[in-house]
Protein backbone atom coordinates (compact mmCIF):
# COMPACT_ATOMS: atom_id res chain seq x y z
CA UNK A 1 0.00 0.00 0.00
CA UNK A 2 1.24 3.41 -1.14
CA UNK A 3 0.85 6.42 1.08
CA UNK A 4 0.83 9.04 -1.11
CA UNK A 5 0.33 12.54 0.38
CA UNK A 6 -1.35 15.86 -1.21
CA UNK A 7 0.67 19.67 -0.29
CA UNK A 8 -0.24 23.23 -1.29
CA UNK A 9 2.09 24.29 -3.66
CA UNK A 10 1.63 28.35 -3.84
CA UNK A 11 0.95 29.47 -7.45
CA UNK A 12 2.74 32.94 -8.46
CA UNK A 13 -0.45 34.41 -7.83
CA UNK A 14 -1.00 33.71 -4.48
CA UNK A 15 2.31 34.47 -3.52
CA UNK A 16 1.98 38.00 -4.77
CA UNK A 17 -2.00 38.50 -3.90
CA UNK A 18 -1.74 36.28 -0.32
CA UNK A 19 -4.85 34.10 -1.87
CA UNK A 20 -6.44 32.84 -5.51
CA UNK A 21 -5.64 29.52 -6.58
CA UNK A 22 -3.52 27.04 -5.37
CA UNK A 23 -2.15 24.16 -6.97
CA UNK A 24 -2.04 21.04 -5.25
CA UNK A 25 2.17 19.31 -5.36
CA UNK A 26 2.20 15.35 -4.04
CA UNK A 27 4.88 13.91 -1.87
CA UNK A 28 5.93 10.42 -3.19
CA UNK A 29 7.13 7.94 -0.37
CA UNK A 30 10.37 6.35 -1.27
CA UNK A 31 9.47 2.99 -1.15
CA UNK A 32 7.50 3.75 -4.70
CA UNK A 33 7.78 1.40 -7.20
CA UNK A 34 8.83 3.01 -9.73
CA UNK A 35 12.09 4.48 -8.06
CA UNK A 36 15.04 2.42 -8.78
CA UNK A 37 17.79 2.48 -6.24
CA UNK A 38 21.54 2.06 -7.43
CA UNK A 39 24.13 1.15 -6.12
CA UNK A 40 23.90 0.45 -2.33
CA UNK A 41 21.07 1.35 -0.78
CA UNK A 42 19.71 0.42 3.02
CA UNK A 43 16.08 -0.32 3.61
CA UNK A 44 15.40 2.51 5.09
CA UNK A 45 16.73 4.66 1.87
CA UNK A 46 20.85 5.46 2.88
CA UNK A 47 23.14 5.67 0.66
CA UNK A 48 26.56 6.34 0.99
CA UNK A 49 28.91 4.48 -1.77
CA UNK A 50 29.99 6.69 -5.00
CA UNK A 51 27.38 6.18 -7.35
CA UNK A 52 24.69 5.06 -5.12
CA UNK A 53 21.17 6.71 -5.89
CA UNK A 54 18.40 6.21 -7.92
CA UNK A 55 16.66 7.05 -10.82
CA UNK A 56 12.52 7.68 -11.83
CA UNK A 57 10.86 8.39 -14.61
CA UNK A 58 7.97 11.34 -14.83
CA UNK A 59 5.80 12.68 -16.77
CA UNK A 60 5.78 16.83 -16.61
CA UNK A 61 6.45 18.95 -14.16
CA UNK A 62 8.92 20.28 -11.51
CA UNK A 63 10.69 17.45 -9.11
CA UNK A 64 12.36 18.20 -5.81
CA UNK A 65 13.68 15.60 -2.85
CA UNK A 66 13.87 15.46 0.20
CA UNK A 67 17.08 14.37 1.43
CA UNK A 68 19.16 13.78 4.85
CA UNK A 69 23.03 14.21 4.75
CA UNK A 70 25.03 13.76 7.96
CA UNK A 71 27.41 15.91 6.43
CA UNK A 72 27.97 18.43 3.70
CA UNK A 73 27.52 16.23 0.54
CA UNK A 74 27.24 16.40 -3.35
CA UNK A 75 25.21 14.35 -5.86
CA UNK A 76 24.95 14.50 -9.46
CA UNK A 77 21.75 15.31 -11.10
CA UNK A 78 20.80 14.34 -14.55
CA UNK A 79 17.11 15.62 -16.10
CA UNK A 80 17.28 13.90 -19.43
CA UNK A 81 21.17 13.81 -19.49
CA UNK A 82 21.56 17.27 -18.70
CA UNK A 83 23.97 17.09 -15.84
CA UNK A 84 23.98 19.18 -12.68
CA UNK A 85 25.45 19.36 -9.34
CA UNK A 86 23.23 19.66 -6.09
CA UNK A 87 25.54 20.32 -2.60
CA UNK A 88 23.49 19.17 -0.23
CA UNK A 89 23.49 20.84 3.36
CA UNK A 90 23.92 18.73 6.71
CA UNK A 91 20.11 17.93 8.03
CA UNK A 92 16.97 17.80 6.54
CA UNK A 93 16.60 19.80 3.29
CA UNK A 94 14.41 19.56 0.08
CA UNK A 95 16.16 20.31 -2.95
CA UNK A 96 14.77 21.33 -6.23
CA UNK A 97 16.04 18.59 -8.84
CA UNK A 98 14.78 19.73 -11.99
CA UNK A 99 12.57 22.85 -13.24
CA UNK A 100 8.93 22.31 -14.38
CA UNK A 101 8.95 19.95 -17.50
CA UNK A 102 6.32 19.98 -20.23
CA UNK A 103 4.69 17.13 -20.76
CA UNK A 104 6.05 14.07 -21.92
CA UNK A 105 8.33 11.76 -20.79
CA UNK A 106 11.65 12.25 -18.86
CA UNK A 107 14.41 11.11 -16.92
CA UNK A 108 15.25 12.00 -13.66
CA UNK A 109 18.84 10.62 -12.05
CA UNK A 110 20.43 11.33 -9.19
CA UNK A 111 24.56 9.70 -8.17
CA UNK A 112 25.94 10.06 -5.65
CA UNK A 113 29.67 12.03 -6.75
CA UNK A 114 31.16 12.01 -3.34
CA UNK A 115 32.63 8.91 -1.37
CA UNK A 116 31.74 6.82 1.35
CA UNK A 117 33.97 8.84 3.91
CA UNK A 118 32.63 12.32 2.96
CA UNK A 119 28.78 11.11 4.69
CA UNK A 120 25.93 9.32 3.81
CA UNK A 121 22.68 10.12 2.50
CA UNK A 122 19.11 9.30 3.19
CA UNK A 123 15.90 9.84 0.28
CA UNK A 124 13.08 10.72 2.44
CA UNK A 125 10.82 11.72 -0.38
CA UNK A 126 10.21 13.12 -3.86
CA UNK A 127 7.87 15.86 -4.89
CA UNK A 128 5.95 16.23 -8.05
CA UNK A 129 3.12 18.20 -9.27
CA UNK A 130 -0.05 16.93 -8.89
CA UNK A 131 -0.98 16.50 -12.69
CA UNK A 132 2.35 14.77 -13.15
CA UNK A 133 2.89 10.80 -12.70
CA UNK A 134 6.15 8.62 -12.02
CA UNK A 135 6.91 5.34 -14.05
CA UNK A 136 10.11 2.92 -14.35
CA UNK A 137 12.74 3.71 -16.37
CA UNK A 138 14.03 1.04 -18.44
CA UNK A 139 17.29 -0.26 -16.57
CA UNK A 140 20.38 -1.62 -18.81
CA UNK A 141 20.36 -5.59 -18.25
CA UNK A 142 24.26 -5.62 -17.71
CA UNK A 143 25.67 -5.20 -14.98
CA UNK A 144 29.51 -3.92 -13.68
CA UNK A 145 30.63 -3.77 -10.69
CA UNK A 146 34.18 -1.90 -9.56
CA UNK A 147 36.43 -2.12 -6.39
CA UNK A 148 38.52 0.47 -5.51
CA UNK A 149 40.27 3.24 -3.76
CA UNK A 150 40.64 6.81 -4.34
CA UNK A 151 41.78 6.90 -8.03
CA UNK A 152 38.55 4.78 -8.54
CA UNK A 153 36.00 7.01 -6.42
CA UNK A 154 37.25 9.73 -8.66
CA UNK A 155 39.38 11.60 -5.94
CA UNK A 156 40.33 15.31 -6.44
CA UNK A 157 39.85 14.92 -10.72
CA UNK A 158 38.19 18.40 -11.28
CA UNK A 159 40.70 19.98 -8.86
CA UNK A 160 42.88 22.50 -10.48
CA UNK A 161 45.90 22.02 -9.03
CA UNK A 162 48.05 19.19 -7.68
CA UNK A 163 48.07 20.73 -4.37
CA UNK A 164 44.53 20.47 -4.00
CA UNK A 165 43.44 17.46 -1.47
CA UNK A 166 39.98 15.56 -2.17
CA UNK A 167 37.13 17.97 -1.52
CA UNK A 168 33.30 17.84 -2.34
CA UNK A 169 33.84 20.17 -4.71
CA UNK A 170 36.15 18.26 -6.84
CA UNK A 171 35.62 14.83 -6.65
CA UNK A 172 33.22 14.12 -9.23
CA UNK A 173 32.80 9.92 -8.79
CA UNK A 174 30.01 10.56 -12.22
CA UNK A 175 33.13 11.50 -14.12
CA UNK A 176 35.47 8.92 -12.32
CA UNK A 177 36.46 5.58 -15.09
CA UNK A 178 34.45 3.48 -13.90
CA UNK A 179 31.67 5.28 -14.12
CA UNK A 180 31.69 6.33 -17.74
CA UNK A 181 32.47 3.05 -18.72
CA UNK A 182 29.34 1.45 -17.66
CA UNK A 183 27.81 4.09 -19.23
CA UNK A 184 29.69 3.33 -22.48
CA UNK A 185 29.28 -0.23 -21.91
CA UNK A 186 25.58 0.68 -21.19
CA UNK A 187 25.42 -1.22 -18.16
CA UNK A 188 24.32 -1.08 -14.32
CA UNK A 189 26.97 0.43 -12.06
CA UNK A 190 28.13 -0.48 -8.25
CA UNK A 191 31.29 1.25 -6.90
CA UNK A 192 33.05 0.23 -3.59
CA UNK A 193 35.96 2.16 -3.17
CA UNK A 194 37.89 4.50 -0.53
CA UNK A 195 40.65 6.59 -0.31
CA UNK A 196 43.51 5.43 1.33
CA UNK A 197 42.51 2.05 1.94
CA UNK A 198 43.74 -1.17 0.30
CA UNK A 199 43.76 -5.12 -0.16
CA UNK A 200 45.79 -6.08 2.04
CA UNK A 201 46.88 -2.65 4.07
CA UNK A 202 46.20 0.61 3.71
CA UNK A 203 47.88 3.95 3.28
CA UNK A 204 48.02 4.65 6.89
CA UNK A 205 50.74 3.54 8.98
CA UNK A 206 48.95 2.73 12.22
CA UNK A 207 46.85 0.16 12.30
CA UNK A 208 46.63 0.00 8.67
CA UNK A 209 44.97 -3.42 8.62
CA UNK A 210 41.95 -2.19 9.91
CA UNK A 211 39.05 -1.33 7.57
CA UNK A 212 40.84 -2.89 4.58
CA UNK A 213 39.01 -2.55 1.61
CA UNK A 214 37.95 -6.59 1.56
CA UNK A 215 36.21 -5.66 4.49
CA UNK A 216 34.28 -2.68 3.96
CA UNK A 217 32.87 -4.23 0.76
CA UNK A 218 30.94 -6.25 3.24
CA UNK A 219 28.39 -3.33 4.22
CA UNK A 220 26.06 -1.47 2.31
CA UNK A 221 26.93 1.77 4.83
CA UNK A 222 30.68 1.17 5.35
CA UNK A 223 31.44 4.03 7.79
CA UNK A 224 28.48 3.12 10.11
CA UNK A 225 28.93 -0.82 8.86
CA UNK A 226 25.56 -1.31 9.07
CA UNK A 227 23.78 -3.80 7.23
CA UNK A 228 25.47 -6.24 5.27
CA UNK A 229 25.81 -6.36 1.46
CA UNK A 230 23.79 -9.22 0.04
CA UNK A 231 25.29 -10.90 -2.67
CA UNK A 232 23.01 -12.20 -4.46
CA UNK A 233 20.71 -8.96 -4.94
CA UNK A 234 23.20 -7.63 -7.81
CA UNK A 235 25.17 -9.92 -9.78
CA UNK A 236 27.54 -8.28 -12.08
CA UNK A 237 28.64 -9.66 -15.87
CA UNK A 238 31.89 -7.72 -15.26
CA UNK A 239 34.08 -7.19 -11.59
CA UNK A 240 37.02 -4.99 -11.59
CA UNK A 241 39.29 -4.63 -8.85
CA UNK A 242 42.00 -1.82 -8.73
CA UNK A 243 43.33 -2.22 -5.40
CA UNK A 244 47.17 -1.96 -4.84
CA UNK A 245 48.43 1.68 -4.61
CA UNK A 246 47.46 2.17 -1.17
CA UNK A 247 49.38 -1.53 -0.29
CA UNK A 248 52.49 0.21 -1.78
CA UNK A 249 52.41 3.42 -0.12
CA UNK A 250 54.41 4.31 2.87
CA UNK A 251 56.87 1.74 1.75
CA UNK A 252 60.13 3.65 3.61
CA UNK A 253 58.50 3.39 6.86
CA UNK A 254 56.25 0.32 6.62
CA UNK A 255 58.79 -1.80 4.58
CA UNK A 256 58.29 -2.92 1.21
CA UNK A 257 55.30 -4.68 0.30
CA UNK A 258 55.43 -8.13 0.50
CA UNK A 259 54.28 -10.33 -2.47
CA UNK A 260 52.55 -13.20 -0.51
CA UNK A 261 51.18 -11.19 2.00
CA UNK A 262 49.26 -9.18 -1.20
CA UNK A 263 48.50 -12.43 -2.98
CA UNK A 264 47.38 -14.14 -0.60
CA UNK A 265 44.87 -11.23 0.66
CA UNK A 266 43.86 -11.01 -2.90
CA UNK A 267 43.23 -14.72 -3.42
CA UNK A 268 41.08 -14.81 -0.30
CA UNK A 269 38.81 -11.68 -1.69
CA UNK A 270 38.42 -13.24 -4.95
CA UNK A 271 38.00 -16.77 -4.42
CA UNK A 272 34.69 -15.42 -1.72
CA UNK A 273 33.74 -13.12 -4.93
CA UNK A 274 33.56 -16.25 -7.19
CA UNK A 275 31.80 -18.04 -5.05
CA UNK A 276 28.96 -15.53 -5.19
CA UNK A 277 29.49 -14.73 -8.56
CA UNK A 278 30.84 -17.63 -10.76
CA UNK A 279 29.56 -16.64 -13.99
CA UNK A 280 31.79 -13.30 -13.49
CA UNK A 281 34.56 -11.96 -15.68
CA UNK A 282 37.31 -10.20 -13.88
CA UNK A 283 39.44 -7.83 -14.33
CA UNK A 284 42.80 -7.69 -12.18
CA UNK A 285 43.88 -4.08 -12.30
CA UNK A 286 46.59 -1.67 -11.16
CA UNK A 287 47.30 2.27 -12.02
CA UNK A 288 48.06 4.92 -12.91
CA UNK A 289 49.72 6.29 -10.44
CA UNK A 290 51.88 3.08 -8.58
CA UNK A 291 52.23 0.04 -11.08
CA UNK A 292 54.95 -2.03 -10.29
CA UNK A 293 55.96 -4.23 -8.60
CA UNK A 294 52.21 -5.58 -8.22
CA UNK A 295 51.57 -5.10 -12.47
CA UNK A 296 54.12 -8.60 -12.81
CA UNK A 297 52.18 -10.10 -9.81
CA UNK A 298 48.93 -9.97 -11.49
CA UNK A 299 49.87 -11.09 -14.62
CA UNK A 300 51.00 -14.29 -12.68
CA UNK A 301 48.41 -14.55 -10.17
CA UNK A 302 45.76 -14.47 -12.92
CA UNK A 303 46.74 -17.61 -14.60
CA UNK A 304 44.82 -19.54 -11.29
CA UNK A 305 41.96 -18.27 -12.68
CA UNK A 306 40.21 -18.62 -16.48
CA UNK A 307 38.25 -15.96 -15.80
CA UNK A 308 40.47 -13.25 -15.34
CA UNK A 309 42.46 -10.78 -17.39
CA UNK A 310 44.92 -8.24 -16.37
CA UNK A 311 44.55 -4.77 -17.41
CA UNK A 312 47.43 -2.55 -16.43
CA UNK A 313 46.14 1.66 -16.54
CA UNK A 314 49.30 3.64 -18.43
CA UNK A 315 51.14 5.90 -16.15
CA UNK A 316 50.44 10.10 -16.53
CA UNK A 317 51.65 11.14 -19.90
CA UNK A 318 50.99 14.52 -19.36
CA UNK A 319 50.51 17.00 -16.41
CA UNK A 320 46.61 17.84 -17.46
CA UNK A 321 46.45 14.04 -16.88
CA UNK A 322 46.91 14.84 -13.20
CA UNK A 323 44.38 16.08 -10.60
CA UNK A 324 44.75 16.70 -6.74
CA UNK A 325 47.48 14.81 -5.25
CA UNK A 326 48.83 13.54 -8.55
CA UNK A 327 45.51 11.85 -8.95
CA UNK A 328 44.13 10.85 -12.29
CA UNK A 329 42.06 14.75 -13.92
CA UNK A 330 38.65 13.82 -15.40
CA UNK A 331 41.09 13.75 -19.14
CA UNK A 332 42.80 10.53 -17.79
CA UNK A 333 39.60 9.06 -16.31
CA UNK A 334 38.18 9.44 -19.73
CA UNK A 335 40.95 7.54 -20.98
CA UNK A 336 41.17 5.02 -18.44
CA UNK A 337 37.67 4.21 -19.39
CA UNK A 338 38.48 3.89 -22.77
CA UNK A 339 41.07 1.59 -22.21
CA UNK A 340 38.91 -0.55 -19.91
CA UNK A 341 36.03 -0.46 -22.17
CA UNK A 342 38.58 -1.78 -24.83
CA UNK A 343 39.87 -4.16 -22.66
CA UNK A 344 36.28 -5.52 -21.79
CA UNK A 345 35.11 -6.23 -25.15
CA UNK A 346 38.20 -7.65 -26.74
CA UNK A 347 37.76 -10.08 -23.18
Amino acid sequence: MKTIKKILKPTLLTLLCGYSALSFATEIPPTDDNIFYTGRVTTDHRFAWTGSGFNVGVTQGAVSASFTANKQNAVTVLVNSVESVVYLQPGTHSYQLSAPLLSGEHSIKVFKRSEAAKGTIKLNSLTIDDEAKLYALVQPKNKFMAIGDSITCGYGNEAKQLSEGNTIANQNGYMSYAAIAARELDAQLMITCWSGRGLYRNRQLKNDQVGIMPELFNYVLPVEQEEYWQPASYVPNWILINLGTNDLAQADKKGALNKGDYLAAYKTFVDKLILNYPQAKFIFSIGPMKNAPINTWLTEFSENYKQASVLEFAPFASEDEKGGHFHPSVLKDKKMADALVKHILKN
